[in-house]
């Protein structure tokens, strides 16, 4: 059985505090309005250290295809691209609820985390996903 810890809601804590949900969401938009623009957008750090792409390289221009249509192209570019852009947007609709509602819905989603561990199990799917594609195999 797997530790509990997995189990631990992380989703719904981001979206429960309105200032981090709202900084997470903002930069996330000019992120991907600079791209969407053809504008450059700022370099990522962990390839400007390391040399290597971090597990979320390509997801700005994956979510760009994804906008466009090209959803075989944004899945070759990065195949996670679908499941943020969906969690991006329950993010900023949550956030902007009423009050009343965005309590019930993080509360909601708490629980499904806390039942389901489905924000760990995406997480280390996407680490083993990165170290494959390190390795060249997709």
């Amino acid at each position: 059985m797997l530790n509990k810890t997995w189990f631990t809601p992380v989703f719904s804590t981001l979206i429960e505090n309105r200032t981090e949900g709202l900084a997470v969401v903002g930069a996330g938009a000019v992120l991907v309005g600079l791209h969407l623009a053809g504008l450059p957008g700022w370099a990522c750090p962990f390839k400007s250290l390391f040399g290597i792409p971090c597990p979320g390289c390509g997801l700005t221009a994956a979510t760009d295809q994804l906008l466009h249509g090209q959803f075989v192209a944004s899945f070759h570019t990065h195949a996670f691209a679908p499941i943020f852009f969906v969690a991006y947007l329950v993010m900023a609709t949550v956030l902007f609820l009423p009050e009343k509602q965005r309590k019930s819905t993080v509360t909601w989603i708490a629980e499904f985390e806390r039942h389901t561990g489905i924000t760990a199990l995406i997480l280390a799917a996407l680490l083993i996903y990165w170290v494959v594609r390190l390795a060249g195999l997709v």
